[in-house]
């Protein structure tokens, strides 16, 4: 009799244990909240991709990827930038996307914003119809970079550029000359500089295959209303172009650009060392920084390479009342209400570890709550349930019967907003 009594008590043990809280928070890139734009080998943007092209590319790029870095060489055929929608959120969220080959396998080449690697994945060329597999890049003759003059229209501009900012002192001006040089249909481009004694990438692109021509500037930019300045490194031509701050230097400090001359080709593997930078005090060199350029024949990941146009600080969590996808990429905040962010982050922190259940009370059929994070998002449905002294919400996945029920707390600070 015990040894059954024994049995029963384990068996009950194994089912309690399987009643413990749950995860119940699982963001993902939502095509709603996405737009995107095709890009082709001549520089053309053809926008307004739709929504079931930008759900097939941001499905893959959230999976596990097959490799870590892009193959040896390949051929690619075609590209796709795709872009967070919501004006509302902090932070600027972008997925390049490129369609690859090499001699036996097709891939799917995904790059975040937020970092300066790519995820490589696998793909059958039969589940993307709306790719045009034929298109073959470019090829041209040449595996170098040409430096090349430049052209008269660009050195106009900057100088009008110039001009125009003469009155506007809080904006920068571009420190002549520019440099001018044409990409090959292969390989990577970096420019890097030395920081104590480590590399630290300002720019790189494998984009080279629409016969691109880079224009790279010295600009010189004041900072912190004129207490401060900033030289920076500017690259224009291709869609990646962007600046990277080279140096920043206080009031009573100067600086200096010192450019060595360049040869006529820039070939695979090779580096040049075509300026620095230095940094004066009281006319006596305090830092300098040289500044290379290289030429990669296959993709290396950039060392310390930070995008100067968005912050790469992991951001917090964002959430907003609202009642559909659309009002919240309109930012119609007719019928859009922002969550605080410690009530939002609060929230997540609650949802990784609960208890789900039945949720009990009235669904609140006109509010919605969607928390978002890096461009990925999860909606649910909210039902309200008021008692004597205490309110409880449950938030609840579409679609699902059960849903997890917020702390007293929580649902107090959230129906706050609610009632709003």
């Amino acid at each position: 009799m015990r040894r059954y009594i024994h049995t029963g008590i384990l068996a009950g043990a194994v089912l309690l244990a399987g009643c413990g809280k749950e995860q119940y928070l699982d963001l993902t890139y939502d095509a709603n909240y996405w737009g995107g734009i095709s890009t082709t080998f001549d520089g053309q943007e053809i926008p307004d991709l739709p929504k079931k092209q930008i759900a097939a590319l941001l499905k893959v790029c959230q999976q596990k990827p097959d490799m870590k870095r892009l193959p040896d060489r390949y051929v690619q055929h075609e590209g796709f930038d795709l872009y967070f929608l919501p004006q509302s959120v902090q932070g600027r969220e972008f997925q390049h996307v490129r369609f690859l080959s090499d001699e036996k396998k097709d891939y799917l080449a995904c790059q975040p914003i937020r970092h300066a690697d790519y995820t490589v994945h696998q793909i059958k060329r039969s589940d993307y119809p709306f790719v045009d597999w034929s298109k073959q890049p470019f090829k041209a003759k040449s595996t170098v970079i040409r430096f090349k003059p430049v052209p008269k229209e660009i050195t106009d501009q900057q100088k009008q550029e110039n001009e125009d900012q003469k009155e506007l002192k809080t904006l920068g001006r571009y420190l002549f000359p520019s440099y001018q040089l044409s990409l090959p249909p292969e390989g990577q481009f970096i420019i890097f500089g030395e920081e104590d004694g480590k590399e630290r990438t300002f720019f790189e692109t494998t984009e080279s295959l629409s016969r691109s021509d880079l224009n790279i500037s010295f600009r010189h930019s004041p900072k912190n209303g004129m207490q401060s300045a900033i030289i920076d490194l500017t690259v224009s031509g291709t869609r990646e172009g962007n600046s990277s701050v080279i140096q920043e230097y206080a009031q009573g400090q100067s600086y200096q650009i010192e450019r060595k001359e360049l040869p006529d080709v820039l070939s695979p593997d090779q580096m040049i060392h075509f300026a620095t930078v230095q940094k004066l005090e009281k006319d006596k060199v305090v830092q300098e920084t040289p500044i290379y350029m290289r030429l990669n024949k296959s993709y290396k990941k950039p060392s310390n390479f930070k995008y100067a146009f968005i912050n790469t600080n992991q951001p917090g969590y964002v959430g907003f009342i609202h009642q559909s996808p659309k009002q919240l990429v309109d930012s119609d905040y007719k019928f859009v209400s922002a969550i605080p962010d410690k009530l939002a982050k609060k929230i997540a922190q609650e949802l990784k570890e609960t208890e789900v259940m039945e949720p009990q009370g009235t669904k609140l059929k006109q509010k919605k709550l969607t928390l978002m994070r890096e461009g990925k998002s999860q909606m649910f449905e909210l039902y309200e349930r008021k008692r004597a002294k205490k309110l409880e919400i449950y938030v609840v996945k579409p679609g699902s019967k059960n849903g997890a029920k917020l702390s007293s707390t929580t649902s107090e600070a959230l129906s706050e907003v609610l009632n709003q």
